[in-house]
């Protein structure tokens, strides 16, 4: 086997384990936060009458 090959076969090999250990962690979902970060989760819910870039009233469907 060239060393060429071994070379390849061996990175394809680390990418298949990185892409498998990522899955993993992404349907264990360990950790309270957004993903694998394992950052604190907020607990309490998004404030209803915080103020939003573009007011509400602006806000409509157009019809083309």
């Amino acid at each position: 086997m060239d060393w060429q090959l071994l070379l390849v076969v061996v990175f394809v090999m680390l990418a298949l384990l990185y892409l498998g250990r990522q899955t993993l962690r992404a349907w264990r979902g360990k950790g309270a936060g957004c993903g694998g970060c394992k950052c604190p989760g907020t607990t309490s819910a998004p404030n209803a009458t915080a103020e939003t870039l573009v007011p509400l009233e602006q806000v409509r469907l157009r019809r083309r």
